[in-house]
This record gives C-alpha cells, structure tokens and sequence, in this order.
C-alpha cells in the first residue's frame, strides 16, 4: 500500500481500477519544403482546420447534453481559436516564410505561445495556454490523420465497460470534457494542474474527485492498480490493504450521507437558531457555474470573477457576447442578486496580449488603476453590464478601489456610458447597483465619505489581509503570518462592520474565510450576515449557522479585544465555540 498526496480541487472520496491515459506528444521534424509547395501545405492546413471544428464541435454537443449549454463555453474557447485569423495567419506566414511543412509551423507557433504564457506569473493562464496547445496539437494530429491523444484503455470506445480513476500527467480542456461526460470517470489524479483550471473547474461543477499536482502520481500507479480517492484530504491511496479497503468503503458510505444531508440542509432558511437571518452566495469564474450553484443552496451569486471570461477569450469579448453572457446567469439566479466584478486584471492576471513588466506589480497598475488609465475595455463591459439588467437584479462591483477620486470617476465613466446606451434606446429601466470591494486597508476609511456613491461593499478578505500584515500567503517563508485571527484585521473588521451600519449599506465578505467554518463563526459573531464563497463550502457553513444562536456566538466574539495575538485569538474561539456546541466545528 502506497499513499500520494496532491491538491484536493474537487471533494469526494472513490475506489476503482487505475487506467493510465497517456498522452503521446508527436515528434516533428523541421522539414524544409520547396516555394512551389507552399500552397499545397497551406491547403493541407486549411483541411486540418475543417476537422478540427467537426470534431470540437462534437465535442461541444456531448458536454451541453450532460452540463447544460452554458458548460461549453469551455469548447467554445478552443472553437473561437480555430476562427481566428491571426493565429491561423501566424502559421500560414511560418510556413511561406520559413518554408516548412504545415506541422514544424504549428509547433513554431506553439512555442512562440508558450513562451509568451510562461512570462506571465499567473495559474489563471495555465488553461489558457492548455486551450492553444490543445488546439495545435488537434490541428498536427488530423495533418497527420492520427487521433489527438492515445485514449487510455479503460476509456477507450469499445473498451469494457466499467467505471475507471483515470491517472495521468495532464489533461487538456477538450480530453476532460470528453472523459466527464462519459458517465464512467469515478475521480481524476494528474500529475500537474491547480484549482484555477478547466478540469479542475469541470469536476467540481460534475461532482468528480480530483487530486491535482502530485507531482509523480503517474509514476507510482500502475494500469489496473486499485487505487482510492480521498479528495477530502488531498490523498491517494495505491493498492489498499483489505482493512483499508474496507475503511474506505465505509468513508465513501459516510461522505455520501453527508452529501445527502447536505443537499437537504441547503433547502432549509438561511436563519439561525435563534431565528436571526444570514445570506449565503456563491463565487464563480465561468458562466456555467451559475446553473448549478443554487443547488448547493446559494441565493445568488456574490461575485462573479469576470477576468476568468476576458482571459479565456482569445480575442477582447465584444460588448454583445458580454451582455447575453450577463443576462442569461442573472436568468437563472433571479430573483437573486449577480454581482459582476469588473475585470481584477495585473498583479498576477495580466493580459497576454498586451503584457507588462513592473518591479512590484502588487503595488502598481491594476483593477480600477488599469480601468481608469485603458478605459476601453472596462467601458465595453460596463456597457454590457447595464444593458443585461432586464431583470433588475445585476449589481457591479469595482476591486482594489484606494481614493474616492477613482470612485467618482468610475460613476462619470457609468453616466457616460449610460448617456450612450440611451441615444440607442438599449438602457433597461432599471439601474444597477454600484459597489467597490475593501481589499486595501486605505478604502476602509473611506467609507464614512463616500456616501451614495457606492450603494453597497464587499470585503475581499484574502487581499485586505495581505494587504494589512504585508503578508504574501503563497510564500512559504512567510505563509504562517497570513491569519484571520490576527488582532489588527479584527479590528478592521470591526470599523467595517461599524462604517457600513453608519451609513446604511449593504456589506459581504467573499475571501476564503466566509468558506471555512471557524473564522466564518467569528464574521458571524462580528455582525457579518452576508457571505460569498466557493458553492461547495455553502452546505457546511449553513450546517454551521443553523445550529448556533447568534446572542450567544457574539457573546463569544465580543471577548475578543482581550487578546493580543493570533493563536490566543484562535483558541479562544475555538474553545468557547467547542464549549458551546459541542462536535460542531468538527462536521
């Protein structure tokens, strides 16, 4: 028996026979051709993209028969890169100008792509860059009359059937979309891949267990190995002994009771025990995300992360794509709120086309300082976003906002977008709320000023605790700092909650913590009813509040300003709260 870890993307836990999906990278050689050939390679090319299109847009049908139409939006990334000319041209002038055949250009292209990708310190754009390179290599493999990919045994057509682990380095977006809808993957382990990515993305959305980044998982399980899933606990478990089995066996009983319970749960009012009312949201960064997230019981979406929909396109979304996109997720959420978050683009989610080099990019120009020096885009997708308010329940959201000067220009930037809209006669009657999120410390004092500039506020508690310890959480040196339960953020919580009451205004907080149960108890306790959170964390933290009273819970919190440091902090909660409620921090 052998146990992996990795990065557990998608909860659940399954047992089942290993099947290895290997992906064979075809070798290509730098053949020169004669200029007489040139035509001849580009028609070859042109007939490489016709199959393509057919066999993505197969694809594309098999995934909105299983995920709802929304859900191809995934193959749609990779239909739009087959339409584009500028690729395509690339490859053409590769070929005319190196004087190559049809194939060595592709992979010159490719790696012009890459390198372009791997300038960009983001995992956003690791699916992106998945999405070209699938696409190339689809393109090489009908040149070469060939399948993309060798299929793995177990999920190959006319294999026996039976369910499968599928195993493997990476998967490209097509292959996860193909491999998901089959009714036969009981959990996926790669190699690579983090939580941003489209099969990652996939398999939360379909309930898969995932275990992405292990690093060597590939090496370590044979074909047919049994191999179990504990994507719980970010494990991997290779050829079980009977007693592990058998403990597994009762784990994947005990989670889906718990599923069921939880399904159930989501049903019940967003009240608790004592009868006091809290409000719980999902996040999400693809639209198809939004036909599934009311079932985990949210009551709409608290933001919608934008930039995810920008970075997947390869060409700038026009307004019109942008506004039925809009419409369509505020459709099925009705009649709860969709909070739209304008682009969050620098920092570490760049635009590929145009990218930037700063010494401290955490410091410099991004969100609303981009927003405001290249207005274009930003204008496009507030336009999109007050046309798409025919339901009235649209709000926008602008990140990273530090000075009211940037919040009055925002509002001049909406008038005149508006201004416009009505000369065409396309503004709905009603008006879209607008809200800025607290993520520097600095916004935080501005809230007594701002009036009815902003209608309502949302704390994006990941960066606001950066920002505030001058803590980066994804540096292992210093990754330990980075708490909730640092004394100095709850006192900043506090003037929130205080501010906001002051001017009659709306607050959610949507960073990590509104999904983990101690700190959301404390938020809860602080007067925090409004939570935005990855939809799977919605049953558990609604399990959690229904089941204390909130007189109670903020007696609790009150005796915070006792302590000076975070693990005092920490531990009184979770003493008190264990005291209180017993096992209910434990699940």
């Amino acid at each position: 028996m052998r146990r992996i870890s990795g990065k557990a993307v998608s909860p659940g836990i399954a047992m089942g026979r290993a099947v290895l999906h290997n992906v064979t990278r075809q070798e290509i050689l730098a053949e020169p051709i004669p200029p007489r050939a040139v035509e001849r390679e580009t028609w070859r090319l042109e007939n490489a993209v016709k199959k393509s299109r057919a066999q993505l847009k197969k694809i594309h049908l098999g995934l909105q028969k299983v995920m709802g139409k929304d859900a191809a939006f995934i193959i749609e990334a990779q239909q739009m890169l087959l339409t584009d000319s500028q690729l395509l041209n690339e490859i053409k002038g590769a070929i005319s100008g190196k004087l190559v055949k049809a194939e060595w250009a592709i992979r010159l292209v490719e790696r012009r792509y890459q390198e372009l990708f791997r300038s960009i310190p983001d995992l956003s754009f690791k699916s992106k860059s998945n999405d070209v390179s699938d696409v190339l290599n689809r393109l090489i493999a009908n040149l070469r009359k060939a399948p993309a990919t060798k299929p793995a045994a177990g999920a190959a057509p006319g294999a026996a059937p039976g369910q499968y682990v599928l195993v493997a380095d990476d998967i490209s977006p097509s292959e996860a979309a193909t491999l998901m809808s089959s009714h036969r993957l009981l959990g996926l382990v790669l190699n690579k891949g983090g939580e941003t990515s489209h099969t990652a993305i996939l398999a939360r959305t379909l309930g898969i267990p995932a275990i992405l980044d292990t690093g060597n998982a590939t090496e370590l399980i044979a074909d047919g190995d049994t191999v179990a899933l504990d994507s719980v606990a970010g494990e991997v478990i290779v050829q079980p002994t009977p007693d592990a089995a058998l403990e597994i066996g009762r784990k994947i009983e005990q989670f889906g009771q718990y599923r069921e319970q939880l399904k159930a749960l989501s049903q019940l009012p967003e009240l608790t025990r004592d009868r006091r009312p809290f409000h719980l949201y999902a996040n999400i960064e693809l639209p198809f995300e939004s036909e599934v997230v009311q079932s985990f019981g949210a009551k709409g979406i608290g933001l919608f992360r934008t930039e995810f929909l920008y970075l997947d396109s390869k060409m700038s979304i026009s307004e019109e794509e942008q506004c039925l996109i809009y419409k369509k997720i505020a459709q099925n959420v009705y009649p709860h709120p969709l909070v739209i978050r304008t682009y969050d683009l620098g920092r570490d989610k760049s635009d590929p086309a145009r990218p930037r080099r700063e010494d401290n990019p955490s410091l410099g120009l991004m969100a609303v300082r981009l927003f405001l020096k290249e207005r274009e885009p930003f204008k496009v997708q507030i336009k999109a976003v007050l046309r798409a308010n025919a339901s009235g329940n649209i709000r926008i959201l602008f990140p990273m906002v530090t000075e009211i000067e940037e919040v009055r220009a925002i509002r001049e930037i909406m008038a005149e977008a508006r201004r416009e809209l009505q000369r065409t006669g396309s503004l709905p009657k009603k008006d879209v709320k607008v809200g800025i999120m607290l993520e520097i410390p600095a916004a935080v004092r501005l809230i007594r000023h701002l009036g009815d500039d902003v209608d309502f506020y949302s704390v994006g508690s990941n960066d606001l605790i950066q920002y505030l310890l001058a803590v980066d959480r994804n540096n292992a040196d210093v990754a330990h700092l980075y708490s909730p339960f640092h004394p100095a953020f709850i006192h900043v919580l506090k003037e929130i909650r205080r501010e906001v009451d002051r001017a009659g205004k709306e607050v959610t907080v949507c960073g990590e913590m509104a999904g983990q149960r101690l700190p959301a108890l404390m938020l809860l306790g602080l007067g925090f009813t409004g939570f935005s959170m990855n939809a799977l964390a919605i049953a558990e933290i609604k399990r959690v509040f229904t089941r204390v009273d909130l007189a109670r819970l903020r007696r609790i919190v009150s005796r915070l300003d006792r302590f000076g440091s975070r693990s005092e902090i920490e531990e009184h909660l979770r003493t008190e709260i264990d005291r209180a409620y017993p096992g209910l921090l434990q699940g």
